[in-house]
């Protein structure tokens, strides 16, 4: 199996190892399928996702079985038209169903399939960005090894390389910011939703939150509270400042590098830089907001923010589910 370790080198190894530092395993070259210390929490997320669907169906409709009975008596595009592309009905023939089908209970199921999707949006989110996470490991780690310095063996120092190699590194942590951001604007979608609820199932809506964004997360009950996402913290900071300069400004470097270093002509590191970052936010000068002087490394620093993100979401959703906006 191969072995991603957090130096941005890959390794060939026959077992797990007890690493002290940060590595990911590719157990399964055929199936893509890895595993990395700390990776146990995406099995509580896709459990808690799960019962979150719960709690909005207990939101609309209390009696569980009541709301099963109904579900197998709807015609599908109720929940399928205008969210699957197996379906071939335009919206206004969508809306014409609508016109045709005045009820109370086709509106609910609506907005609840509605609010359903968001919950289906995040975990499409989590696992866009824990693609990322190991793509931008694998991609450095296949990086060639300049033969002016690998077949040198007095060589020893760090060289830069810009290529399309490293565009397609810093692509995967670029997206890896942006789309950890949208599960931000989600989670605030859904607090919204089941924050101030929707009573009125006498025609079909657009959703509460259709226009909230994680701008607008200061209005919700979880708004600071500890250890979610609510919470300010560096980390949250951290991905807020990173997805706003990409988004708005297009790259973090204007030509991304893979940096390695070498000792006596062997490949000992790969890593590309983190920008230099205050209190959560780009070290910035007037027009200037990609310094570098801090020298640290995205290999070392992903993990954490990864691992932080995570835990918070988990505990945000496992607190949403426990009634806590009854």
């Amino acid at each position: 199996m191969k072995k991603y370790s957090c130096n941005g080198l890959r390794y060939t190894v026959n077992a797990l190892d007890a690493d002290s530092e940060f590595c990911i395993y590719e157990i399964n070259e055929k199936t893509k399928e890895f595993v990395y210390s700390g990776d146990f929490i995406n099995y509580e997320l896709d459990s808690e996702l799960s019962l979150l669907n719960d709690t909005l169906n207990s939101m609309l409709f209390g009696d569980i079985d009541e709301y099963y009975k109904e579900l197998r008596m709807l015609p599908i595009w109720v929940t399928e038209v205008g969210q699957n592309s197996e379906m071939s009905i335009s919206v206004d023939e969508f809306n014409e169903m609508i016109e045709n089908n005045k009820n109370t209970s086709f509106y609910k199921h609506l907005y609840l399939t509605d609010c359903k999707y968001l919950v289906g949006t995040m975990q499409n989110l989590l696992f866009a960005v824990e693609e990322a996470f190991i793509r931008y490991y694998r991609t450095i780690s296949i990086s060639y090894d300049d033969e002016k310095y690998s077949k040198d063996e007095g060589f020893t120092g760090t060289v830069c390389e810009m290529s399309s190699n490293s565009i397609l590194a810093s692509s995967a942590v670029e997206t890896y910011f942006t789309k950890a951001y949208s599960i931000l604007d989600i989670i605030c979608k859904i607090c919204y939703e089941l924050q101030f609820k929707n009573d009125d199932y006498s025609r079909y809506r657009k959703l509460l939150s259709s226009s909230k964004l994680w701008g607008d997360r200061k209005k919700l009950k979880l708004y600071e509270v500890p250890n979610t996402l609510f919470e300010k913290c560096t980390s949250i900071c951290t991905i807020e400042s990173i997805r706003n300069e990409i988004i708005h400004n297009g790259t973090w470097e204007l030509y991304p590098k893979i940096f390695t270093r070498y000792k006596s002509g062997q490949a000992k590191e790969r890593y590309l830089l983190f920008p230099d970052i205050v209190q959560g936010h780009l070290a910035t000068f007037k027009n200037r907001r990609h310094f570098f002087s801090n020298r640290r490394k995205i290999n070392d620093i992903l993990p954490e923010i990864h691992e932080e993100f995570k835990k918070r979401l988990l505990n945000t959703i496992k607190i949403v589910n426990k009634d806590f906006f009854t």
